[in-house]
C-alpha cells in the first residue's frame, strides 16, 4: 500500500496525502474534519463515538482513536453497594494523522463508578494485526464505518496491509514494539508515551 520512502516519511512525521485536509499538513484542519465526519456517523446511525484525548493526553500519537458501540452493546451491573460497572463492546477506529487510512478492530471498555462519580476504566487499544479480525455479531457495525468512511475518501487498512515485517531498519517512538518486532503497522500507527 505505501512505499518504503512514504512509510519512512511517517516515521518522520510527515503528513502525506493529496486529498484535503491531509495536503495541508495541518493537523487542527484534521481534527476539524474528523469532527464533521463523527457528527454523520452519530446522526446516521445508533451509536456512541467515544473520542480518546488527542495524543491520548501525553506524548505524541500518529493517530487518533475512536471506540464505537452501538448502544444496546452496554450492559451494567451492580458490584456491590454504591458501585457500579458498565461494559462496553464495539470497535475501535484508529485514524493515521499522517495519511488518511485507518484500522479497524474489535474492542472492548470497561468503567466503574462509585456512588455515581466516575472511579476507573480500561480499554483495549489496537496493537495487534488479529485484532483487525472482526466477530460476526460486529460485522454490520463494521461495513457502516467502512462505507463512511470511504465516503470522506478514506482508505481501509487490513491486516494483511499492516502485519509484515517492517522492510528496513527503523527506530520508531512506540510503546508497542521493540525495534526488531516492527510491524508495517508501527510505522503508521505509533504512540510514544
Amino acid at each position: 500500500m505505501f512505499t518504503n520512502e512514504q512509510l519512512k516519511q511517517f516515521i518522520k512525521g510527515k503528513v502525506l496525502g493529496e486529498m484535503f485536509p491531509y495536503d495541508t499538513g495541518d493537523e487542527h484542519l484534521i481534527i476539524s474534519y474528523l469532527k464533521r465526519i463523527k457528527a454523520e456517523l452519530e446522526k446516521s446511525l445508533p451509536v456512541c463515538c467515544e473520542v480518546e484525548p488527542l495524543h491520548f493526553g501525553s506524548g505524541y500519537a500518529s493517530y487518533m482513536q475512536w471506540f464505537v458501540y452501538k448502544t444496546d452493546m452496554l450492559t451494567r451491573k451492580e458490584r456491590e453497594k454504591d458501585v457500579m460497572e458498565e461494559e462496553r463492546e464495539g470497535l475501535i477506529v484508529n485514524i493515521s494523522m499522517l495519511a488518511p487510512v485507518i484500522l479497524i478492530g474489535k474492542g472492548e471498555k470497561s468503567t466503574c463508578y462509585v456512588r455515581g462519580e466516575w472511579h476507573s476504566g480500561a480499554m483495549t487499544s489496537l496493537a495487534e494485526p488479529q485484532q483487525l479480525l472482526i466477530p460476526l455479531h460486529l460485522k454490520e457495525l463494521y461495513e457502516d464505518l467502512q462505507r463512511l468512511f470511504m465516503k470522506y475518501n478514506y482508505g481501509i487498512l487490513y491486516r494483511e496491509d499492516v502485519e509484515k515485517q517492517l522492510p528496513f531498519k527503523a527506530n520508531i517512538a512506540t510503546i508497542f514494539r521493540e525495534p526488531k518486532d516492527y510491524l508495517v503497522w508501527d510505522a503508521i500507527f505509533y504512540w510514544m508515551d
